[in-house]
């Protein structure tokens, strides 16, 4: 297969027949007013049907498909299949840059499908990787061990049957669409800044006090600066002092680590829609942190940090 337009768009959605990846599919495009009406659903047999979405928000526009496989169980795996899907000829890699695993949660053995898939997820480290817990756990199996593969592996595990405890929380089908909705797609097209002003002026109103907000920051940093005398670092070690290294303990990031999350985060922050970009990136960083053991998340978060201050010295 030829690589040089491929673009990666494409929605990966696994799992054995009958565990809902159909329903899934639905409930996403019903929600964001959209519908399946291309193929025989009554074909049990989904395997290699490619449905369009368009993903619509107020940051961008982009055409994504998903792309459905049906699993098997480990006995019964076709292995030049799981090679085919590492062949980087094939380029399957290159363009799939979410991951949707669907399985039942009172069949242990439906989870135990996506492992064989983990050589091809490794390799290729597509943004988004969901395990999606469906139906009703009536054998009271211990989701626990759901979770915590997941967080070894950089799955988020998302539980369909779960209850919202705040009315602020995401879950089931809503949190599915938002950690597909904040990925940034490869040929998706920007939203003009003064379409996004025209259509919703209290997210103008966020923007300006969170720009304020900075510059603010940025003012008392400049200030602050003024008055403190130098110190001096090791080159490959960060700016923190004795409280934050009794906090952080050995998750303390170095220099050169800021610096490559300050890159990561601000790199085009100067543009007409920068502090939409780093908006959405740092809602996908919050989403990664839920899949990292306590240190990472730590190093995440002083990362961050770190690389605010950064910003602010600029």
């Amino acid at each position: 297969m030829s690589t040089s337009k491929l673009v990666r768009n494409k929605i990966l959605v696994l799992g054995r027949r009958g565990v809902g990846k159909l329903s899934i599919i639905k409930q996403l495009l019903s929600i964001t007013n959209q519908s399946i009406d291309s193929f025989n659903i009554e074909d049990k047999n989904h395997s290699g049907i490619k449905i369009p979405w368009n993903i619509n928000t107020k940051y961008y526009n982009a055409k994504v498909d998903f792309w459905i496989d049906e699993t098997l169980h480990k006995d019964h795996v076709n292995k030049e299949v799981i090679q085919g899907y590492e062949n980087e000829e094939n380029g399957i890699g290159k363009v799939v840059d979410a991951i949707l695993f669907i399985f039942k949660k009172d069949e242990p053995t439906t989870f135990d499908d996506i492992k064989v898939f983990l050589p091809f997820i490794q390799q290729y480290d597509p943004a988004i990787t969901l395990a999606i817990g469906t139906g009703k756990n009536v054998h009271n199996i211990n989701d626990d061990s759901y979770e915590d593969w997941c967080l070894e592996n950089g799955f988020e595990y998302v539980d369909m049957d779960t209850k919202k405890e705040n009315i602020d929380e995401r879950i089931g089908i809503e949190r599915i669409l938002e950690a597909l909705q904040s990925n940034m797609w490869e040929g998706l097209t920007r939203v003009s800044q003064t379409a996004s002003k025209s259509s919703n002026i209290d997210d103008d109103d966020c923007h300006n006090g969170l720009i304020e907000a900075l510059s603010q920051a940025k003012l008392k940093v400049d200030e602050e600066q003024e008055s403190l005398s130098p110190q001096l670092h090791d080159h490959n070690s960060a700016p923190f002092d004795d409280n934050d290294a009794e906090f952080f303990g050995d998750a303390l990031p170095s220099q050169r680590e800021i610096e490559s999350m300050y890159n990561q985060i601000f790199c085009d922050f100067d543009d007409e829609d920068g502090l939409d970009k780093v908006i959405v990136r740092l809602n996908n960083l919050r989403e990664k942190s839920k899949s990292l053991s306590d240190e990472e998340r730590r190093k995440l978060a002083a990362s961050v940090a770190c690389s605010f201050g950064m910003h602010m010295r600029d």
